[in-house]
């Protein structure tokens, strides 16, 4: 006891032997003064000025297509009643001589019918350019002639173009259909008269063409 006494004496002397004594003024508990902190900031690297975001592509605000149809007041004329459900499936081409109708963004159609079993059809189409690029590529398509179609063949008039629009007429010896395309602006217009002969289809729609026209125009 003694011995493990005079060994922790021993051990607090010479760790205090060294220092003095400064309990009085708490000065033997106080941390090193900290080692000065160099106060100086790097070199900075210039910055880029940040660019500008490229501005979103607007896209035009889609059209309501039904809109720009023929409507009954417009085909009183005719004496002619709808004919089934509008449809808005876009088609890709006709059939005389497979003209191409183009990339089309919508679409929508509708029918009606004469009491003699004839009937106009309506296709509109919307495009996201100028849809008198359309009648240009279907005019110059126009040229077969002649083509096969159910078993017959069918006879392709020349295609009589005006300012934005092209008609002409297919007829073979089941029936005879007569189309007109009419452009404006974004939209494209085709009308096409089935009836039995070319005498009946290519006056009725001749008569529709402008009634066409003027429902585009209105609506624009």
């Amino acid at each position: 006891m003694h011995v493990l006494a005079g060994v922790g004496a021993a051990l607090l002397l010479a760790g205090c032997s060294d220092r003095p004594n400064d309990l009085r003024d708490n000065r033997y508990y106080q941390d090193p003064e900290p080692a000065p902190v160099s106060t100086s900031s790097p070199a900075s690297t210039p910055q880029q000025p940040p660019r500008p975001a490229a501005a979103p592509t607007a896209r035009p605000k889609a059209l309501e297509l039904d809109k720009f149809a023929l409507t009954a007041a417009d085909l009183a004329g005719e004496g002619v009643q709808p004919s089934g459900s509008p449809a808005r499936t876009v088609q890709a081409t006709l059939p005389d001589c497979q003209a191409p109708l183009g990339d089309a963004a919508a679409a929508y159609q509708t029918a009606w019918s004469y009491p003699t079993g004839s009937t106009i059809r309506q296709y509109l189409a919307e495009y996201e350019g100028n849809a008198e690029e359309i009648v240009t590529s279907a005019r110059a398509k126009l040229t077969c002639g002649r083509y096969q179609a159910g078993g017959a063949e069918v006879r392709v008039s020349a295609p009589a173009v005006a300012d934005k629009q092209v008609s002409w007429c297919a007829t073979s010896t089941r029936q005879s259909a007569c189309t007109v395309l009419t452009a404006h602006g974004r939209v494209l217009s085709v009308v096409v008269v089935t009836a039995a002969t070319e005498a009946k289809a290519k006056p009725a729609v001749t008569r529709i063409a402008p009634l066409a026209a003027t429902a585009l125009a209105r609506n624009s």
